[in-house]
C-alpha cells in the first residue's frame, strides 16, 4: 500500500469515528451559543510530564485536528469502561486540547467523565493512550457557568497513569472566562470529584 493510501485510510478511519459517534459538547466563545437549561463547563487537561512532539505521529489528511486533543468520554450515568470504548461511548464527549482551557456547552445537570483517549499514531499503525475516568462533574440545575478545575494526569513513558489530581486554578481561569463571556454571569467553582 502506498504512503498516500495509508494516509487516506487513516483519515477515513478517523472521520468514520467522528461520523458514527454523536456530537461532542460544543465549544463556545460567548453566550450566543448557550440556551436555556444549558451551562458552560470550563476546565483544562494537563499531562505530567507534558506530551512531547515526537510522541504523536499523526500521518493523516487532517492531522492538525488530532494534535494534543484528548477525547473525554462523558455520560449522565456513571459506568466503568472495561474494554475498548465503543463508538457510542464518544457521544457527548468533551474535546479538550492539552494545556488549554476548554469552554463547552452542556446541560445544567451533573455528568461523569468515564475516561479519555489521545491518538498517538495514525498512519502506518494506530496507537492510542487511554486516560482513566471516574470523575463527577457537579453541575447544578440553573448553573450558567461552572469551573471544574484542571485535571492533571501523571504518567510514565509507557502511558501508565500513576495519579490523577484536580488542581484549583480558578483565578487564572476566571480571568480567561471574563475575557470571553464578560462579568455579568459569574463562573461558579464546582471542582470535579472522584466517584466513590
Amino acid at each position: 500500500m502506498t504512503a498516500s493510501r495509508v494516509r487516506l485510510t487513516a483519515a477515513l478511519l478517523a472521520l468514520a469515528l467522528g461520523a458514527c459517534a454523536g456530537p461532542a459538547r460544543e465549544r463556545v466563545d460567548g453566550w450566543s451559543g448557550v440556551g436555556a437549561g444549558e451551562t458552560v463547563v470550563v476546565g483544562r487537561i494537563e499531562l505530567v510530564p507534558q506530551l512531547r512532539k515526537e510522541e504523536q505521529r499523526i500521518d493523516a489528511l487532517n492531522s492538525g485536528s488530532f494534535e494534543k486533543l484528548v477525547y473525554l468520554m462523558a455520560d449522565d450515568k456513571n459506568r466503568v469502561l472495561n474494554d475498548e470504548p465503543k463508538t457510542a461511548d464518544f457521544d457527548g464527549r468533551i474535546e479538550a486540547t492539552l494545556e488549554q482551557t476548554f469552554f463547552v456547552r452542556s446541560s445544567d445537570h451533573p455528568f461523569y467523565i468515564l475516561g479519555g483517549v489521545l491518538w498517538l499514531e495514525i498512519g502506518r499503525g494506530q496507537n492510542k493512550a487511554y486516560f482513566p475516568g471516574g470523575l463527577r462533574v457537579p453541575v447544578k440545575t440553573g448553573d450558567k457557568a461552572v469551573y471544574v478545575g484542571t485535571v492533571r494526569y501523571y504518567r510514565d513513558e509507557f502511558w501508565n497513569f500513576s495519579k490523577v489530581t484536580i488542581v484549583d486554578d480558578y483565578d487564572r481561569t476566571n480571568a480567561e472566562y471574563r475575557k470571553k463571556f464578560g462579568t455579568k454571569i459569574p463562573l461558579r467553582k464546582a471542582l470535579l470529584t472522584p466517584v466513590k
